[in-house]
């Protein structure tokens, strides 16, 4: 089962003190979604991976709250786009995986890294039950996958996995004919840069019997 644990954590941009829950233990043992993410048995543990900063909305995994130096630009963003949202306002410390993304995209955050965080967001809105703000996430986690591919960022042997997401996420946004043109691309993208032959597998099956859970 998913364990957590009350921890304070220092925001290394504002130096506010706040309390948040840290994931201490966690497991694999549930379904698993056809764009890869795994549930586990119990509590999800996947909208407590990022925390927002209850002061000036700073946002981040629970390594961006060590101390560190930002810049001048960065401090302004912040403070002007995220600050006057939260600041003395009731706010969900965790999972605010936009603000994260904003974050990490104005600290120069990869499209491959952005990406992610928009993909992860997606899994914390469809375990919340938000089916809207789920279809924001994953049009977004497209969006920057895409780049990522287009900048040859994931190494040659996660590519194809790149383009099985793009096509799943697509699917899944209802986009059905741009879902099976990447699903299509899967097979020459494994034979060409290599990966795991079960992907191939995973986006045949897409394109012939489609499913939201593989197991």
């Amino acid at each position: 089962m998913t364990t957590l644990q009350s921890y304070r954590l220092t925001c290394p941009l504002c130096g506010n003190m706040f309390e948040t829950e840290l994931i201490t233990s966690t497991n694999s043992f549930g379904r698993f979604h056809s764009d890869f993410y795994r549930e586990a048995s119990g509590k999800q543990p996947i909208c407590y991976f990022v925390h927002t900063c209850t002061n000036c909305g700073y946002t981040g995994y629970d390594g961006d709250f060590q101390p560190q130096d930002f810049s001048t630009e960065f401090r302004h963003l912040v403070s002007e786009n995220i600050t006057p949202e939260v600041k003395d306002k009731k706010i969900n410390i965790h999972g605010n995986f936009y603000l994260a993304a904003l974050c990490a995209e104005w600290r120069g955050a990869s499209p491959q890294s952005l990406g992610r965080i928009y993909h992860m967001g997606a899994w914390c809105e469809r375990v919340r039950g938000e089916k809207e703000k789920e279809k924001f996430f994953l049009g977004k986690a497209a969006e920057y996958f895409e780049k990522a591919l287009d900048a040859k960022e994931p190494s040659k042997e996660s590519r194809a996995i790149f383009v099985y997401l793009i096509g799943d996420i697509h699917r899944r946004l209802g986009n059905l004919e741009k879902a099976n043109q990447w699903y299509a691309k899967v097979e020459q993208t494994v034979k060409e840069y290599g990966g795991d032959d079960k992907i191939v597998e995973y986006a045949k099956r897409q394109i012939s019997e489609p499913v939201d859970i593989f197991s």
